[in-house]
């Protein structure tokens, strides 16, 4: 039975379809001509139909074969939509092997009013490994412009029945004017199917009944007289009811593009399926409906975990030499840590089963994230540590509904102290211990213990990441002088490694300082000693940053630190508003006001915060006769707010802004004034 959730039902607008013809190879000259799309007129493409058949394909001697038939087409509008002409399709192989097929695709254009066809070439077919167990098959259409359509059909077909259909997919980022899917499956096999129920849409899906009836022929030979051969053709008949579940849908929306979303595929409208029993005439029924701490058991057991983590000679011997004499657990972890870090590198592929196995890794220095982050784990358990493999969903496979091993598609690990989990992957150079890359940090994970039990872990860090930044401001009434130092901890330290890479880059990043600000005596520290702060300094100096209007300067409190736009700038929301780490961005900033010069204006001093103190900012103003301090702070100790919060945070933004762009006033002390005050002191 279909999941039913109350969600968004979206209105069926009359988009025009040109009478279309969704045939393959009946594109027309109308759709060619279209100029953009009727609905959303800043499309870069638009999905013009979308078919698909799955079904079992019954044969005599090897039984029920799984296949799925497509067919799309596909229009671009502008460049922002060529990424559309490339195709990737996703097949396993290893135990369980699909076949990818009947590819064909073609090209259309006008040129000089004539529709015109460009075939895509066999040749630019291509299959590549994404990891042992994933084929990739990918081709990008030829000839394809700005009013290009584009459509092709293939096939993919398995041999074995899985306990899991391939997602079908409702919603993209572009929009689809027509949906034609139907998925048909046996009465001899139970599946569940799961509406995504965080699509912002409900797509309905019909059931039907229907009889499957097929006749063979089949020729066969007696020998049972051995004076006479007998030879003939016998009839078989096969019978048996099909349920159909069919979306056939106009109008779908793209999924819109916002600020703060953690992963917008995990918002898109799609079915997924689980194979729940098996039971054929004559025969026992087979369950396959499973719990997460059964799936979790299979994994470690079925897949070799238990087996890779007790061989642990070819590592012995390093592993003394790497500790020596130390005891403290918490040393033992970093230097192990980094010691697998520097040993074997990531080969740029991901899964939670090892691919070469833990000793080849080893010796090769090279693997898989399963290899990796399961060395990690063996080696922190022979140091005595506490340590688990966890088992993780990536946002691009986004969130499992039901227990499956195809929930998870990657692997980290976990070590316990005084009573808190620390999460660790070693195929990131740049992170520390409790440092796990956006990929991985996608809801909650699965540890498994050796004895077979498991439990949810948050993937989410629960500590503050610190963003800090002083700034010594000296103003002359000319020029603005000062010293920039900015302290980053946690996965803000984490996240400026991995996007400058090296600390030459950098440093040279952080030498160009703000747009008009001249700098000097840059200098960047701790950069390549990861899990350590990172702190960069340099000081500054510009004519720019303040305005002068008559006896008066007028300047901002936080200077080139000011935050000028509001993130959150959309009337509506639609997703839930993510921040990716609980985090502080603390602004301080110590202004000495020039001779000659006293305060006219400062801000007033502000405290916000967000319902059930999830967020706060923070805006402090201390001042005495020539000197002012801004002590500007925002926290954020919440991850994910659901989108009826969003006016809330919305203006809880704009107020931040509206205060850090309030100006301080700066009047020129009048001489007259001051000699009237001395005379009158006589």
């Amino acid at each position: 039975m279909l999941k039913t959730t109350t969600c968004l039902i979206f209105l069926f607008m009359g988009a025009s379809l040109f009478s279309q013809n969704f045939k393959y190879g009946k594109v027309s000259k109308e759709e060619v001509k279209e100029k953009q799309h009727p609905l959303e007129e800043n499309a870069g493409a638009a999905i013009l139909y979308s078919y698909q058949r799955t079904f079992f394909e019954y044969n005599q001697s090897t039984g029920f074969n799984l296949v799925s038939e497509y067919h799309q087409r596909i229009k671009i509008y502008t460049k922002e939509g060529f990424d559309w002409a490339t195709k990737e399709i996703s097949s396993r192989q290893g135990n369980l092997e699909e076949n990818v097929s009947s590819i064909k695709g073609v090209t259309y254009n006008l040129e000089n009013g004539k529709l015109v066809e460009t075939k895509l070439d066999r040749d630019n077919i291509y299959k590549e490994d994404a990891s042992r167990y994933r084929k990739i098959t990918k081709f990008t259409m030829p000839a394809v412009k700005e009013g290009s359509v584009i459509e092709f059909e293939y096939r993919k077909s398995s041999d074995k029945i899985t306990t899991s259909l391939d997602r079908v997919t409702l919603q993209h980022t572009i929009p689809i004017n027509k949906l034609d899917i139907s998925v048909t499956i046996p009465e001899y096999f139970n599946f569940g199917v799961y509406n995504n129920p965080k699509a912002a849409i409900y797509v309905k899906v019909d059931m039907e009944n229907k009889p499957f009836v097929k006749s063979f022929t089949n020729t066969y030979r007696d020998d049972s007289d051995s004076r006479l051969t007998r030879t003939g053709t016998r009839n078989t008949r096969v019978e048996f009811m099909q349920t159909s579940y069919v979306v056939e849908q106009e109008n779908i929306p793209s999924l819109q593009e916002e600020n703060h979303v953690d992963h917008l595929e995990n918002y898109a409208a799609f079915l997924d399926w689980e194979l729940k029993f098996v039971n054929f005439p004559n025969s026992p029924m087979e369950n396959y409906s499973q719990t997460w701490e059964g799936v979790s058991k299979s994994l470690y057991q079925d897949n070799g975990f238990e087996r890779h983590l007790r061989s642990t000679g070819f590592f012995e011997d390093d592993l003394k030499q790497l500790l020596g004499t130390t005891g403290d657990p918490m040393e033992k972890l970093s230097r192990i840590f980094e010691f697998v870090k520097r040993k074997v590198k990531w080969n740029d592929y991901i899964g939670f089963i090892p691919e070469n196995g833990l000793k080849a890794a080893y010796k090769e220095g090279s693997g898989n994230t399963a290899d990796i982050n399961l060395l990690l784990v063996s080696m922190l358990k022979y140091a005595g540590l506490d340590a688990d493999p966890v088992l993780v969903s990536t946002a691009r496979n986004g969130i499992p509904l039901y227990p499956t091993k195809s929930g998870f598609n990657y692997l980290v690990a976990a070590v316990k102290f005084n009573g808190n989990t620390l999460l660790m992957d070693a195929t990131d150079a740049a992170a520390g211990p409790g440092e796990l890359p956006k990929i991985a940090r996608n809801w909650q994970g699965r540890l498994v213990r050796e004895d077979g039990t498991s439990e949810w872990v948050s993937l989410q860090p629960e500590y503050f990441s610190i963003d800090r930044t002083r700034l010594n401001v000296q103003m002359t009434g000319t020029a603005i002088k000062g010293k920039y130092i900015n302290t980053k901890d946690g996965l803000y330290a984490k996240n400026y490694r991995t996007a400058h890479g090296t600390a030459e880059s950098a440093t040279e990043a952080l030498s160009k300082g703000s747009t008009g600000y001249n700098t000097s005596g840059v200098e960047l520290k701790n950069f390549e000693k990861i899990g350590k702060d990172i702190t960069g300094s340099y000081t500054f100096e510009t004519a720019n940053g303040q305005d002068m209007i008559g006896d008066k300067i007028y300047f901002k409190p936080l200077f080139f630190q000011t935050t000028t736009v509001n993130p959150f700038k959309a009337e509506k929301r639609i997703y839930p508003v993510y921040f990716d780490f609980p985090s502080q961005k603390h602004n301080l900033v110590n202004i000495m006001i020039p001779d000659g010069y006293e305060i006219s204006s400062l801000p007033e001093s502000i405290i916000l915060k967000l319902k059930e103190n999830s967020g706060e900012f923070r805006f402090l103003v201390t001042s005495n006769k020539n000197f002012i301090r801004i002590d500007s702070q925002l926290n954020i100790s919440q991850i994910i707010y659901p989108s009826t919060d969003y006016e809330i945070i919305q203006k809880f933004f704009n107020n931040i802004i509206e205060k850090q762009n309030e100006s301080i006033v700066l009047s020129k002390i009048s001489t007259d004034g001051l000699e009237e005050r001395a005379e009158s002191g006589r």
